[in-house]
C-alpha cells in the first residue's frame, strides 16, 4: 500500500486497504468447525453478543436495524455514496442502496451525506432504522445531527482513524474507543467497510462511464 500510495496511485493504494481490511476482518475471532458441533446456534449467538456490546456501548434499547453511509468522489468528480445495512446483527444486501450525488459538484464530504441522508429520509417507504452511522467524525456529526433530529433515530460516527466512535451531546462530542476485538465494533467496521467497497464501485462505473464519453 505504501509503495502504490508513494507513485501516487491512490486508487490502487485504497483498494489494497480494503482488501487488508477484509483479511484482517476474517482473522478476528476465529471459529473451529467443532465449535459449531458444540453449539449450533454460535453464529446467531455471535450476532446477538455484537448486537449487545452495541447497545450497552451506545446506551440504547433497541438496536434491530443499523443504517452506515459512506461517500466516495475524486475532488467532488463522480461523487456517489453508499447505505449498507445490518439487521439483528447480520448485514443485509437486499437494503443496500447506492446514490449518485445530485448537488452541484462539491468535494465537501459533509455536503455529500448531507444530501444522502435529506433524500433517504424522505422515503417514507424504507423503514427507519435503530441506528444511523456515519464513517467520518465531528465535521459530519457537526452539521448533520440537525437533519436526523426530527426523525428521533441515535446518529453516532465512526472515525477511520483509530476506529473511534464519536456521539454528539448536548455540549459538544464524545469519543468512545472500543476494544479491537469488541464484536460491537467488529459489526460496525464491517459495515462501514462494506460501504465503503459499494459507494467506489458506483464511482468507478461513474468515472468510466465520463473517460469513455470523453475520448468519444
Amino acid at each position: 500500500m505504501n509503495y502504490a500510495s508513494r507513485f501516487y496511485d491512490f486508487e490502487s493504494a485504497a483498494r489494497l486497504r480494503d482488501r487488508l481490511a477484509a483479511l484482517s476482518y476474517l482473522r478476528q475471532m476465529p471459529v473451529s468447525p467443532d465449535d459449531y458441533l458444540i453449539n449450533p446456534n454460535l453464529t446467531a449467538d455471535k450476532r446477538q453478543s455484537a448486537l449487545d456490546a452495541l447497545k450497552s456501548a451506545l446506551s440504547v434499547n433497541e438496536l434491530r436495524t443499523i443504517e452506515m453511509y459512506d461517500v466516495a468522489h475524486l475532488s467532488g468528480v463522480s461523487a456517489t455514496a453508499a447505505m449498507t445495512v445490518a439487521v439483528d446483527g447480520e448485514t443485509d444486501h437486499r437494503r443496500y442502496r447506492h446514490f449518485t450525488i445530485k448537488s452541484p459538484r462539491t468535494d465537501s464530504d459533509v455536503d455529500m451525506m448531507r444530501e444522502v441522508l435529506i433524500r433517504r429520509l424522505r422515503r417514507s417507504d424504507w423503514p427507519l432504522p435503530d441506528l444511523i452511522v456515519l464513517d467520518g467524525g465531528k465535521p459530519q456529526l457537526s452539521i448533520l445531527k440537525s437533519q436526523i433530529s426530527d426523525f428521533n433515530i441515535p446518529v453516532i460516527a465512526l472515525a477511520k482513524r483509530d476506529e473511534i466512535l464519536v456521539f454528539p451531546t448536548a455540549d459538544g462530542f464524545r469519543e468512545l474507543k472500543l476494544d479491537k476485538s469488541d464484536p460491537g465494533l467488529l459489526l460496525l467496521v464491517r459495515l462501514r467497510d462494506e460501504a465503503h467497497r459499494f459507494s467506489r464501485r458506483l464511482h468507478h462505473k461513474h468515472r468510466s462511464k465520463s473517460l469513455t464519453n470523453t475520448s468519444s
